[in-house]
């Protein structure tokens, strides 16, 4: 590739010099991919975000927030934050809700995950850190880190449910 963008360098260009590809030459080899960007340095299991995660932060009403806590109704993760979960139905007329209903017992759901539930698990993966104790999906929802109120405690069931999910990874 760097010969076929040189050739046509040397086209449209007079010839000053020696022309070069590389960091020391005029056409770069490598592209620089700006300050925001990472590559997750795991990769968080997905069938137990469906099975197991995703149906903890509904039941916690961390998408719509809960009313009687305080929040205004569509106020919290499915609109108002850059975290975003995305209320699916894979069956509206006669459920399953959630992908977690078909995982029926089991950590592996029974059919495949729709592009909302996916979208669930990518930005959940984004919050989440081999040392939960470092991750925002845990930190922000125990009142350790900036979060309008306490969803649950740090000692609470739902709380290991995120713990667990750290030690299920695998490395890209």
């Amino acid at each position: 590739m760097c010969a076929h963008v040189l050739a046509r360098w040397l086209l449209a260009l007079p010839l000053v010099g020696a022309v070069a590809c590389g960091p020391d030459g005029l056409l770069p080899t490598e592209v620089d991919r700006g300050a925001d960007f990472s590559i997750a340095e795991v990769v968080f299991d997905e069938n137990f975000f469906y099975c197991r995660v995703e149906p903890t932060l509904f039941q916690k009403s961390c998408g719509p927030g809960d009313p009687a806590q305080g929040d205004v109704q569509g106020g919290c993760h499915f609109n108002v934050t850059s975290y975003r979960l995305t209320n699916y139905d894979l069956n509206p007329a006669t459920g399953p809700h959630l992908l977690a209903e078909t995982c029926q017992g089991t950590l592996v759901p029974q059919t495949g995950a729709p592009a909302a539930a996916r979208q669930n698990y990518q930005s959940s993966q984004a919050r989440m850190k081999r040392d939960p104790d470092l991750a925002p999906l845990l930190l922000r929802p125990t009142g350790n880190a900036r979060h309008p109120r306490m969803i649950f405690p740090s000692a609470s069931p739902e709380a290991d449910v995120i713990r667990e999910w750290a030690t299920r990874f695998s490395s890209q």
